[in-house]
């Protein structure tokens, strides 16, 4: 306690921290004084609290710098929570296209300090998140485009009550308060529902799916799609999901877990062995399955899927089939012709095939990776390593292209890209400035390009909220061919994330209205004051060119002795101005500029030398009469270097 009662008293007492010293005593007040001893003691605690004061004037200044920059709001830093909303993606848009650094509170950054390198770097990051902003512009196409072509209306007719409608209707009715308090229901009920992107799903499913050859976990979720937190499929509505396996009593094992128990699935999934001993069930294990799911090896295709095709060819209930290929490393998979024809152009029954290459367990969520048309080598990677696949993405991929009808009759190939590729994506477009060139100076193609702008189009999604089978709906139904039209000729439509403006995007639109008209005037003043500037320069040339010619022509006889200067200077008024701008243009251009520098740089490395560059012409005659005269005189006595020392000190 006696500790801390001297503490407070250092703190009270006005002497600074530097003023004690060891060797004499300080009163604190009229009754205390501070000994050696406890001057040793309390020094670290009056360090600190030097240090803290200063971190706290640090605050404040940058809590009164980040207050006066939040007055406009057009530049305020803004802290967006992370939201799946397609109206909010422009605006974050906006705010993630700013590379300007708001050093509040810290001193300023040098210039000098940014490399070359830096800036390029910074210019490139800039440019790809261009590219991301228009890859957004299309997706904004998009979600107009499915919905109608009227975003905003169609989505209020099929979806109801939006949540800021729900909201206002509980805080109307007394359920929801601001804070405790009565709230103001007016301001949200105004919220217009946003609008989402709607892919084309199958109607066809049924209540019955059987999968042959794999009972995996994160298959039966999506399957289930009855589990809190997951993204549900709007179509699923599975009552019975059956799996024939070779292994029942494994496959139990992986699938039953505490996930499964509190989703549902127990009570839809059966689990059983395949009595034929392979993934071919037998027409009575067929009977009621609407949907199919079947997997194989690419070992396996060739003499399973001619027997796959008549099996779901002979069954009058199936309607869609669904086949995963393991293990494939060509653009083709032997036999999947045999369930095209079975199919009938999709008359029978529509067919899917999913070639994927060796799969391996693990894998980061959501990681980069490509779907496309089977055959389609313009996307695969340009390196020797195998194609492979994490087993959660395939089986995500595998279970989402049942619910579309964009995969349906179409053949699918998935991997993931080496680690080459990937560096090679976080760069721009291989384009401009920034393509690279031959010798000639010629631009070269971009070999990643297409791989580049499918990573642009797969981040645009994720950042604007797209669900993973609108991700799947957009990369295997349209792909990035349809990005690269909308690119080249984009529709002349409003922008379905611009369409409804919230207040606080017309504030900032006010407030840089506000900003461009002062720019503007700021300009013209500008501009006004260099004309005027301009103008009293050039007369001022013209009146000196006056004089100049006024006093060439009386000495040479072409003007009578009557002439004054001011009579000659008033009738030559208009060829002295122009003379004059001709003058001041050319002594304000960047040639004349650069020469008048150069020459001064070549004075100034020239001051020992004799003869240079860019000298004036008289003194080289000169100095060539004076070396001239000095050889004649002393040619036999001095050496070259002797003469030239004479010369310069002359």
């Amino acid at each position: 306690q006696s500790l801390f009662f001297r503490i407070k008293l250092i703190i009270k007492s006005s002497q600074p921290a530097s003023s004690f010293d060891g060797n004499q005593f300080h009163q604190v007040d009229s009754k205390r004084t501070i000994t050696q001893t406890e001057h040793r003691l309390l020094q670290p605690v009056t360090n600190q609290f030097k240090k803290n004061l200063d971190i706290m004037k640090l605050l404040r200044s940058t809590f009164i710098a980040f207050c006066a920059a939040s007055a406009a709001s057009a530049f305020a830093p803004q802290f967006a929570s992370h939201s799946k909303s397609l109206s909010n993606a422009s605006y974050q848009r906006k705010q993630s296209t700013s590379t300007t650094s708001l050093f509040v509170g810290i001193h300023e950054q040098p210039a000098s300090q940014f490399s070359e390198e830096d800036i390029r770097r910074e210019e490139m990051f800039v440019q790809v998140l261009k590219e991301v902003g228009m890859a957004k512009e299309y997706l904004s196409y998009l979600v107009e485009e499915s919905n109608g072509g009227d975003a905003s209306e169609s989505t209020e007719e099929e979806g109801g009550a939006s949540l800021g409608e729900v909201l206002a209707e509980k805080a109307a009715a007394g359920e929801v308060e601001l804070f405790g308090g009565g709230g103001d229901a007016a301001s949200t009920a105004e919220t217009p529902k946003e609008a989402v992107y709607q892919p084309a799903l199958r109607t066809d499913l049924g209540s019955t799916v059987l999968l042959s050859g794999t009972a995996d976990a994160s298959l039966l979720t999506i399957l289930n799609n009855n589990f809190f937190g997951a993204e549900n499929v709007p179509n699923f509505d599975f009552g019975i999901i059956r799996a024939l396996v070779e292994d029942p009593a494994r496959a139990k094992k992986q699938a039953i877990s505490r996930e499964a128990r509190y989703s549902g699935l127990l009570d839809k999934l059966v689990i059983e062995p395949a009595s034929s001993g392979s993934v071919l069930p037998t027409k009575e294990e067929l009977t009621g399955a609407t949907s199919w799911i079947v997997q194989l090896t690419s070992k396996e295709a060739s003499a399973m899927l001619p027997k796959i095709a008549e099996s779901a060819k002979a069954s009058a209930e199936l309607k869609n089939l669904v086949v995963l290929v393991t293990g494939s490393s060509s653009g083709s998979v032997e036999g999947w012709d045999a369930v095209v024809d079975a199919s009938g152009d999709g008359e029978a029954f529509t067919c899917t095939l999913l070639a994927v290459g060796e799969l391996y367990a693990g894998g980061k969520e959501g990681g980069f990776y490509h779907v496309g048309p089977l055959g389609d080598d313009a996307l695969a990677p340009s390196t020797s390593e195998a194609p492979k696949l994490s087993s959660k993405m395939a089986y995500q991929l595998l279970g989402h292209a049942l619910a579309l009808e964009s995969t349906s009759n179409t053949a699918l190939t998935a991997y993931e890209y080496p680690p080459a590729v990937l560096e090679a994506i976080v760069s721009p477009y291989g384009e401009g400035d920034f393509a690279n060139r031959d010798d000639d100076g010629n631009e070269l193609p971009d070999e990643f390009k297409d791989i580049k702008m499918e990573s642009r189009m797969i981040q645009a999604m994720r950042e604007v909220g797209f669900t993973q089978v609108m991700e799947l709906d957009v990369l295997a139904g349209k792909g990035i061919s349809a990005l690269k039209k909308y690119i080249e000729n984009p529709p002349n439509k409003e922008n379905a994330f611009t369409k409804v403006k919230s207040a606080r995007d017309l504030e900032d639109e006010k407030i840089m209205a506000m900003l461009d008209e002062e720019i503007a005037k700021s300009e013209a003043q500008k501009k006004a004051e260099a004309d005027a500037k301009k103008k009293i320069e050039v007369e001022g040339i013209a009146k000196e060119w006056s004089i100049k010619e006024y006093s060439l022509q009386m000495l040479g006889g072409d003007l009578d002795e009557s002439v004054s200067e001011k009579d000659f200077m008033i009738s030559n008024w208009d060829k002295a101005l122009a003379e004059a701008e001709a003058t001041w243009e050319r002594i304000n251009s960047e040639e004349y500029i650069s020469e008048q520098e150069r020459l001064k740089k070549n004075k100034v490395n020239s001051e020992n030398k004799l003869f240079w560059d860019g000298m004036p012409s008289m003194l080289r005659k000169k100095r060539e009469k004076m070396v001239e005269k000095v050889k004649q005189q002393y040619m036999d006595l001095l050496s070259e270097e002797d003469l030239e020392r004479i010369i310069l000190n002359e």
